[in-house]
This record gives structure tokens, sequence and C-alpha cells, in this order.
């Protein structure tokens, strides 16, 4: 370590000590219940070009007043929170989880402040999101699916099976009962299954989002599917004879590897097509690019050494075990390429999606195979990046859109009345989307931390 790398890291931790005893002290004193962030830029996760010079008082866990310094006055027994050369945008929303307790502190670290899950164990699931909606659990707000609904037999243990319309319904139901932010289809589930859980959902006025297999996702979005999963049902949507795709997901594995291979062959034109038509549905797209890069590079050691896993405990990664995961999808060296030449294709298609005017929102399918909670989702906004959206435009995903799809108005930005969930970076995002990793604090519910902090509280 150089004497300048010393020096920089001992400034920062002296300033955040300071923060800190500054925040504590303003807890302790009387008629000093607000914080008020002072001198950063500040995008706001909307189109407004970003404020300079800016002034966010906090108070409470939401913030009370936002604007240049110029308009917005610091009340006298304020706490102040010099941020002079920073930039503070909202906590990131990962759109796409399956939550586990071990990655709660590690998702806000990485400035992960909600998360939208598609499905886990059930009971478990439900447990965690009331633990950290009631504080006794620190952990990102959850947004949750609970379980999967799957056809019969349902592809993972987890997901509730259904074999008819009737049992469709009560599965909704079920969720329903249990508080659940949306409903989640699989890939075994069919169009007439699909109906009866729409129909239910509908009653209840519960979004459902689909992981595709035996319905394409024009059908889907037409009949009423709020978001598609991973890009599945897109191949079947444009193909003219979908058939031999629908039967592939009898087994899961076999689905999903067909489609990853398929996507060189898709007619451009026919793509438009399916664009339009599901920008048309106002169908949202949760692309997962991170997932069909990840398993795009399974053996690619050079691509798993460059990850950051810091967050990923060493059980989970030996869990991942990456050799089983090769046996049992039955991958060998021509389906790599393969995948790999469908990488630029996919990345088209979320290109056109967003210039087509459709909704993007930004998950990973963390903590599954060489995806880790928090770093997976800056991952995503790079890969993003690089499928042709701004910097801006990804960070819309990971902010704006993804709280539109847990149908929440007071996350992914920063407004008065709104949560004072944002990160305080040290460089301009919006510049360059690496920048959104090089976070200085996370404030969550109105309370400071740093990285460090977080990541130590295992």
């Amino acid at each position: 370590m150089t004497i300048q790398t010393l020096t920089n890291a001992r400034a920062s931790r002296t300033a955040f000590i300071a923060a800190w005893c500054a925040a504590v002290l303003s807890a302790c004193s009387s008629g000093a219940d607000t914080t008020a962030y002072v001198g950063a830029t500040v995008w706001d996760g909307t189109e407004a070009p970003p404020i300079e010079d800016a002034v966010i008082l906090v108070d409470g866990g939401h913030v009370r007043e936002i604007g240049p310094a110029a308009d917005v006055s610091v009340p006298r027994s304020a706490t102040e929170v010099r941020l002079d050369g920073k930039w503070v945008i909202p906590g990131l929303i990962d759109a796409h989880t399956h939550v586990q307790s071990w990655m709660l502190t590690r998702l806000l670290a990485y400035g992960v402040t909600a998360i939208r899950d598609v499905g886990g164990v059930l009971d478990s699931v439900t447990v965690l999101r009331d633990d950290v909606g009631l504080g006794s659990t620190l952990g990102p707000r959850m947004y949750i699916a609970g379980a999967m609904v799957d056809g019969s037999p349902a592809t993972w243990p987890e997901a509730i099976a259904v074999t008819s319309s009737t049992e469709a319904r009560q599965a909704v139901d079920r969720l329903m009962l249990l508080g659940v932010s949306h409903v989640k289809v699989y890939t075994r589930i069919d169009e007439p299954l699909l109906r009866a859980i729409l129909d239910e959902a509908a009653t209840f006025e519960l979004p459902v989002t689909g992981h595709l297999g035996k319905v394409d996702a024009v059908t889907a979005a037409r009949l009423g599917v709020t978001a598609i999963e991973h890009l599945t049902g897109i191949v079947e949507a444009t193909v003219e004879h979908p058939e031999p795709y629908f039967r592939a997901h009898d087994d899961f594995f076999t689905g999903w590897n067909q489609t990853e291979r398929a996507w060189p062959m898709l007619d451009p034109a026919a793509i438009e097509r399916t664009v339009a038509a599901l920008v048309g549905a106002g169908t949202t797209i949760v692309p997962t690019l991170v997932l069909h890069e990840a398993y795009s590079r399974l053996t690619d050691q050079a691509y798993v050494s460059a990850l950051d896993l810091r967050g990923v405990p060493d059980s989970i990664q030996a869990s991942w075990n990456i050799p089983d995961l090769v046996r049992r999808a039955r991958l060998t060296a021509d389906d790599f390429r393969a995948f790999r030449r469908s990488r630029s294709y996919q990345d088209r298609f979320v290109r056109l999606y967003q210039r087509a005017g459709g909704r993007i929102a930004a998950g990973t399918d963390t903590p599954n195979q060489l995806l880790a909670p928090g770093a997976s989702l800056h991952d995503e906004l790079r890969l993003l990046v690089r499928a042709g959206l701004t910097p801006k435009e990804a960070l819309l995903a990971a902010t704006r859109e993804s709280a539109a799809l847990v149908r929440a108005d007071s996350i992914g930005v920063i407004r008065a009345g709104g949560a004072a969930d944002f990160l305080v970076l040290n460089t301009d995002p919006l510049a360059d989307i690496n920048h959104s990793r090089d976070i200085q604090w996370i404030v969550f519910r109105g309370v400071l931390y740093s990285p460090e902090n977080l990541m130590a509280r295992q």
C-alpha cells in the first residue's frame, strides 16, 4: 500500500467516523431529529437533470426536502453531513432475486436497498420478509412472490405444482393470504393454467410475472402477464413454429438450452414485430443479462476469477458446484460457444426494446451460480450499457423501472416524502456506469452505513 493510498483510506475512515458520530449525537439531542446531507450532486432517479450543490433533509427515515442549496434552508438544529464532491443516487433495486438470509446485509453493502424476490421456500421467504419489515433483521425492503407456481411435476421442489384451473386459482389464493406482492409463473404453466392464474390474480389486483416455457411472450403479455423474466418466451414468440420449443420445456435444461442457442437464427424483422407487440402490451422486460453471461461462461476461468465474490461465503461458493451443474444441464463445449454467440443477439433485443420505449428493469437471479448478491446487479448495469443503454437508462432500470414493477412510488427516487434510501458515490455514475460501484456510504431508512460495516455484519 502506498503512502497516498494509506492517507486516502485514513481520510475516508475519519470522515465516516465523524459523520456517524454526528448522526448519533443528532439522535440523542432534543430538537435535532433532522440530518442535512449537503454539497453533493444529486441525480434523483427521474429524467430531471442532476441537482448541483444539493441539500437533502432527512427526518424519520424519509426525505423531508430536497433541492439546490439556494432553495433549501438547513434547520439550525439539524446535523449536517458534508458531501462536497460526491454524487448521490437512489438506492438500487434488484428486480430478480431468490433471497436467503445470508444475503441481506451483503446486498445493502453494494447499495441494493430493495429487492423483488421471485420465488423461494414459501415459509422461509415470508418469515424473512416479515422480520425485515418489522426491523428485527437488517436487510433491503422485500417485495416477494413467495413460491413460484408451476405445472406438475414442478421443476423445483419449492414451487407450488398445479394440474388444473381450480388448483391454479387455489395457489393464487394461498399466496394472496400470505401478502405477496406479485405472482410468478414458471416454465410448465401452459395457456389454460395461465388464464386461470391471471383471472384469479386480477381479483386481488396482483401482478403476474413469468419465467415462460409453454406459453410465448406475446401471448402471455396479451393475456395480462406484466413482466417477462430472463427474456423467456421471446424465441417462441418470434419463430414461425414454436411447438418444438414448448415441448422441449418438459425438461428444464433441454428447454433452456434450446432457446439459448436459438437467438442467432431469429429473423430480424420478426424480432422487431415481437418487440413492437410487447411494448404495445406495456410489458416490462427483466432480461437478467448477467445470468445469460454467466451461463455462457461457467467453465471460463478468466471470467470466474474476475468476478467480485467477496460477499459470497465459501460454503455458498462450494454449493454452486459448477461441474455438477454442467453435468446436470448436459453442457458441452459446443453449447458454450453457441451461448456466447447468442449474447450479442440478446443484447440487440434489449437495445431495440429500449429504443422502442419499452420498460426494462434490472435483475440478476442471485444467488444462483456465479451471481453474487449486490455485485451482480452492478454487473447487470454494465451489461445493459454494453447492450446499448446509456448509464442513465441503466440506472433507471435499477431504480424507477424496478420500483414501478413492485408498484412502489416512494423508492427508486429521491423526493420529498419518499424513503430516505440513497447512495453516496465518490464519482459520477452518469459519466461511467462502473462508478456505481464506488460507494462511500449507504443511507437506508434514514440511517448512515458504510459498505465495510455492512459486510462485517454477519
